[in-house]
């Protein structure tokens, strides 16, 4: 109100003074929000920076290109295969990274493993289990020597490497347990039962897990890409399982075609991104799920797939 006779008083430089202290102040919240999540540099910040973590089948393909990115967030990484020549995939991150041999089928070899990181770092943070071998049989082909195989390797080496982590990230209280399963996982494949039930299987004992050691900060999940085509990219990091005759044979023979290069083409058609899942992509959320950022997901099973499993 104003007095009789008088000017009304002009309030509009106080709204314009207040509209711009009002801006002024949720930009200043917003940076700050921004430089919380982030580097500064639009890049997300996952403070993994000196995390512990093992990689399994990180001589080649997916488990090396896992393992390299732990190392360029200059996390303390082992690199685990049973093959030596594996040691190559560390190249370039001698400083921050080891490689040792392991048979993850046998639970000594696992168990000397864990000893040894426990002694070297004094904690884990991080597991990627991801070593596994893959056979495609239709179901009256199916041999005795794969079926085992398939048993020791994705089962037992599963289990028998969470045995042992567990109890070291309890003690650090801090934990992140990545499973990397598969499409197959997801949705079986007709041809390829021994892995595709394996594949099952680990996704369930992840999701056990989980509801066992969440109480302790520790989370478990599973990464189940679609397929990934060794093209292009670092030969380090190139898909290693096609070199698995059988593999080839029945994913030939189901899409009928003649080659890998078309199976490939005819498999990025049908994809709703028209495109096939990489290695990064698959490291790219291992790095989030080993992150505090990912705190509250556990138990989950993740399609990296472009939607082709939309579930």
């Amino acid at each position: 109100m104003h007095r009789k006779g008088s000017q009304p008083a002009d309030h509009s430089s106080w709204f314009a003074i207040l509209s711009v202290s009002q801006f002024a102040a949720v930009a200043f919240a917003r940076k700050r929000l921004y430089l919380c999540v982030t580097n500064g540099a639009g890049q997300v910040e996952l403070d993994l920076k000196n995390k512990v973590v093992v990689v399994t089948g990180a001589g080649r393909g997916v488990g090396a290109a896992v393992a390299r990115s732990f190392c360029a967030e200059e996390s303390k990484v082992v690199f685990v295969d049973r093959d030596p020549r594996g040691a190559a995939a560390l190249e370039g991150y001698e400083d921050r990274a080891t490689f040792t041999q392991c048979d993850v089928s046998d639970l000594a070899q696992v168990s000397a493993l864990f000893e040894q990181v426990q002694a070297r770092f004094g904690c884990l943070h991080v597991l990627v289990n991801n070593a596994a071998v893959n056979s495609g049989d239709y179901v009256s082909d199916i041999k005795e020597q794969d079926f085992q195989r398939i048993i020791d390797v994705n089962i037992r080496g599963y289990v028998y490497t969470t045995m042992r982590a567990v109890p070291v990230m309890r003690e650090a209280g801090y934990g992140r347990l990545i499973y990397i399963n598969s499409g197959s996982g997801l949705k079986a494949s007709a041809g390829l039962s021994l892995y595709s039930a394996s594949k099952y299987f680990d996704r369930g004992f992840a999701v056990a897990v989980a509801l066992e050691t969440g109480r302790d900060n520790i989370t478990a999940n599973s990464i189940c890409p679609s397929d990934i085509y060794p093209e292009g990219g670092d030969p380090r990091t190139r898909a290693g399982s096609w070199t698995s005759e059988s593999l080839l044979r029945v994913s030939l023979q189901k899409e009928g075609v003649s080659s890998l290069s078309e199976l490939a083409a005819k498999r990025r058609q049908k994809n709703p991104m028209r495109r096939s899942c990489t290695v990064q992509d698959v490291a790219d959320l291992a790095l989030f799920l080993a992150s505090k950022r990912a705190g509250f997901i556990n138990g989950q099973s993740i399609g990296v797939n472009g939607g082709s499993v939309p579930y």
